[in-house]
């Protein structure tokens, strides 16, 4: 199963990621130089040899307890990123990296997985697997309350809508507020709540926004009710 879906995601993030794969067959050759057709066979190659140490992956994990193997996994994939970075397994393999990092050490080792994630933003800064890194950094933050570190993770979403004035999608605003709502700034998560409220109103993360922000309202007529003496 785990085979079946890298190789259909492969191939969908190839389509959006290089846009000459959509052009029909008959006319994508005829269209190309000798040298791009060259080109094209080099990294079909080069895809393919990436493959075989992924498929090296997949029996392992098939055949042991993943605990057991994960450094043989993890060389495996760091394999897969320096000998074939221009292939889409390897920003796949990046993401699995930060995934083993985040999910089966104990406790977590944010550390390896942030640094991954630097150098993969810094490889491929208009990839697509950006999104599923952040969603598996932010899960896991979420989950052990490390609301200084999804905070952080999420704290460019405040520029880029200081920016653009709008966004494309309410989870990161979502979840900045609240890394700030725990951790006590509640101006700076409000504003947040605000905006996820009004730029997608029908949305489930703005229930509970709305929810947080009636909260945040609460405590703020707690702190002006003078104390009785």
């Amino acid at each position: 199963m785990l085979k079946i879906f890298s190789t259909a995601f492969i191939f969908l993030f190839s389509i959006f990621a290089i846009p000459h794969l959509a052009v029909p067959a008959e006319n994508a050759e005829e269209a190309k130089p000798p040298i791009e057709k060259e080109q094209k066979k080099i990294t079909s190659d080069r895809e393919k040899k990436a493959y075989e140490i992924f498929d090296e992956i997949l029996t392992l994990t098939e055949t042991s307890d993943i605990k057991t193997v994960l450094p043989q996994i993890e060389a495996l994939y760091l394999r897969i990123i320096k000998e074939y970075p221009d292939t889409a397994l390897a920003q796949e393999s990046y993401w699995r990296l930060v995934l083993l990092s985040v999910d089966k050490y104990t406790p977590p080792d944010y550390e390896k997985a942030e640094n991954l994630y630097s150098e993969f933003l810094k490889k491929y800064p208009g990839s697509v697997i950006k999104n599923l890194i952040e969603d598996t950094l932010s899960k896991s933050y979420y989950k052990n309350e490390k609301w200084d570190r999804l905070s952080k993770l999420y704290s460019y979403v405040v520029k880029e809508f200081g920016e653009k004035g709008k966004l494309s999608n309410p989870h990161p605003m979502f979840m900045y507020a609240e890394a700030k709502f725990n951790l006590g700034d509640l101006a700076e998560a409000e504003k947040a709540y605000k905006i996820v409220t009004e730029q997608f109103p029908t949305s489930g993360r703005a229930t509970t926004a709305k929810a947080r922000l009636e909260d945040i309202k609460n405590r703020k007529g707690k702190a002006d009710v003078p104390p009785v003496k």
